[in-house]
Parts: C-alpha cells; sequence; structure tokens
C-alpha cells in the first residue's frame, strides 16, 4: 500500500517537477482570467502570467505527450498503435468538456478544444527522436506566425469564408481561432523534444534553464528594439486592422512588424521566442525543484496531476459567481487557495483527478492494451 508521501506526490514513476510546471500553468491561468492589475498598485506582476500561463500549459502537454509514447525510447508497433488510439480517445473527450464548458458563456478563452486538435497533429510525430522534434519546433516557430498573420487575410482576399460555427472548426484550430495550431504547435513539438530526452540530467535541466532565459531576453530584447518608439507600436495595430478585412489582393496587407509585437497572444515571432523560452526555463527551474522539494511542492503538484479537472472546474466557478467582472484580487486568493487544498486532499485519497480518471477510463476501455500486453486470465 502506497504510503502518504508517496500518494502526494505520484509515485516513483512520476516526474513532480513536470506536475509542480503543470500546476503553475493552471493558477497563471487563473490569474489571467480572474487577476486585477491595477497600473498604480503592485499587482502589476501579475501580466507576466497573460499568455505565458497558456504557453506553458501546451508546452508541458508536449512533454506529457513523449512522456505517454515512451519518454527517451518511443513506443513502436502495437504498443505505439494502442498509444495512438487512447490519445485520439482523449481527444475527442476533450472536445466534449469544452463543447459542456462553453455553453457556459464565460468570454474566457477556452483552450482545451484547440489540445484536442494538437493531439491529433502530433500523432504522425510520436516516433521521432529530440533532434527531430526541436528542429521541427523551430520550422514551426518561423512559419507559423506569418500564416497565422496573413493565412486569414488570403482566405478572405480569395472571396472564401472565414469559420463561424462548428463547420469550421478544423480552419479555426488550425489557423484563424485564439491559439492556431500553426504557432502554438511549435511549443507542443519543442515540449515533446525534451521529453524524448532524460528529465533526471542535471546537465539537460541546466541546458534548458540557460537556453530559455537566453532566448526570452533575445525575443523580447528584439522587440524592445524594434518598439523603442512606443507610438509605432500603436500605428501597427492600427494598420493590421485596417488591412486584415475585405480587399484586392493589390490592396496594403498587414505589416510584417506586426511579427515582433510582443504581447500575449500576438502570434508573433517575439512571443514565440520569449513565451516559448519562459516556459522552458520555468519547466526546466521545476525539474530542479522537483528533485528538492517534492514534498514542499506537493500542493502545487497535485493541482498540475488533475490540470484539466483544475481548468474545467475554474470555468464553472468563473460562471457561477461571474468572477470575471471581480472588483479585488479576493476571489482569485480564495480560488487559489481552495484549489491548492482540494487538489492536494483528493490526491491524498484518489490520487488522480476525477477527471483524468474518467478519461483513463474510458481511454482504457475504447482503446484496450494489445493482446500480448494484457495479463493472463
Amino acid at each position: 500500500m502506497p504510503t502518504l508521501r508517496e500518494r502526494l506526490t505520484g509515485g516513483p514513476r512520476r516526474v513532480v517537477g513536470l506536475d509542480v510546471a503543470r500546476g503553475l500553468a493552471v493558477l497563471g491561468m487563473f490569474t489571467a482570467h480572474v487577476g486585477v492589475v491595477d497600473v498604480d498598485e503592485a499587482t502589476l506582476w501579475l501580466t507576466v502570467v497573460d499568455g505565458r500561463s497558456s504557453v506553458l500549459f501546451a508546452l508541458v502537454a508536449g512533454v506529457s505527450l513523449a512522456l505517454v509514447t515512451g519518454g527517451a525510447r518511443p513506443l513502436t508497433g502495437d504498443a505505439l498503435v494502442h498509444a495512438r488510439g487512447r490519445l485520439l480517445v482523449r481527444a475527442a473527450l476533450l472536445l466534449v468538456v469544452v463543447a459542456l464548458l462553453d455553453l457556459l458563456g464565460t468570454r474566457i478563452l477556452l483552450i482545451l478544444g484547440f489540445y484536442a486538435a494538437y493531439f491529433v497533429l502530433a500523432l504522425p510525430f510520436l516516433t521521432w527522436g529530440p533532434r527531430r522534434l526541436a528542429a521541427l519546433a523551430v520550422v514551426v516557430a518561423v512559419v507559423g506566425p506569418p500564416l497565422a498573420l496573413w493565412g486569414p487575410v488570403a482566405l478572405v482576399r480569395a472571396g472564401l469564408h472565414l469559420p463561424d460555427d462548428g463547420s469550421g472548426a478544423v480552419t479555426d484550430f488550425v489557423l484563424t481561432g485564439h491559439y492556431p495550431a500553426v504557432v502554438w504547435m511549435a511549443y507542443v513539438f519543442a515540449g515533446m523534444a525534451i521529453g524524448r530526452c532524460d528529465l533526471s540530467s542535471s546537465a539537460l535541466r541546466t541546458r534548458l534553464l540557460v537556453g530559455g532565459l537566453a532566448a526570452t531576453v533575445v525575443g523580447y530584447g528584439f522587440s524592445v528594439g524594434v518598439y523603442s518608439d512606443p507610438t509605432r507600436e500603436a500605428a501597427v495595430r492600427d494598420q493590421v486592422s485596417a488591412t486584415s478585412g475585405t480587399g484586392a489582393w493589390s490592396a496594403p496587407w498587414p505589416t510584417p512588424f506586426y511579427l515582433a509585437l510582443p504581447g500575449p497572444h500576438e502570434e508573433s515571432w517575439t512571443e514565440v521566442l520569449g513565451s516559448g523560452g519562459f516556459a522552458v526555463a520555468v519547466v526546466a527551474a521545476c525539474l530542479f525543484a522537483g528533485r528538492v522539494g517534492a514534498v514542499v511542492l506537493a500542493p502545487l503538484a497535485a493541482v498540475g496531476s488533475m490540470a484539466l479537472t483544475a481548468y474545467s472546474l475554474q470555468v464553472v466557478a468563473v460562471w457561477y459567481w461571474d468572477l470575471l467582472d471581480a472588483e479585488s484580487n479576493g476571489p482569485l486568493v480564495l480560488m487559489t487557495v481552495v484549489t491548492l487544498v482540494a487538489a492536494t486532499a483528493w490526491r491524498a485519497a484518489w490520487r488522480r483527478g476525477p477527471l483524468e480518471r474518467l478519461f483513463t477510463a474510458v481511454a482504457v476501455r475504447a482503446a484496450p492494451a494489445p493482446t500480448a500486453d494484457r495479463p493472463a486470465a
């Protein structure tokens, strides 16, 4: 029978640092959704989570994809087919959950449907090693932002219709939505590259930390250089807004200077490099911390171990108590504390979160293990 410590840390096979990083991402999204920021108060630092929390969530999702498909030794044969089947089931279940959450109409930009698309798009690359995955992440990071900027404009000028209902879900998930896969798969592939390495290696964690911080400095430093004049950023936004609608092919197009904007959800080169690098550095720091502070960080890791449940209940809480219009950070503090306590207590008693248990049960039933892997009757 597992001890209390093993239940709180997930057991020897669980990567505590990864749970901590996922927990930070979830609580960061709480802050981005409910936090109240005043430029005249100390709450200004809360803006650091805006956009970056979802990037961290996507990066950690990529790491998890790699781990459940073999880690440093990718699965092959029937085991790989089985893993792909379960990932497809989980993607379908994510669509069901996000459809229910969307009915609440909370104004939160729900990411779970996009996650389902990311899982499907990652399936052909589950056998790739870390170098190829890292190279693919770089390619997507370079090509994706221009596609996200000019692709929708090209569709409109070609006389085509941008999606406004479920019939255009694929186009929305891939190109025109709030988290377009043409950009966000860069984070997923980067996470998969990390997950294909030995996460227990101190050298790897050091390289990730140093490399992530360097990418953050270069990305945001480049943007600061381009937009040293504050009026230029406003002019670029106005130009992009004015040229993103209908028009002839010969009409002005959104300026490429948009690709240097540093703000959250800009889908720019600067954001991909800066926020992506920041997420990599956070994962590295959490892997370091998880090695020495597993018990101390157990509440945060508990939230990360049931991220889907925590994220979904957050949306319900925001809807029920109308927290998006909160006038102070009291609701944020209360929601954070309740989540940490509840997740810790639940993990101590049942280890997996309720939605996580449901997803696993459905996936196991819908995609049973290969015959060779099943225990004898």
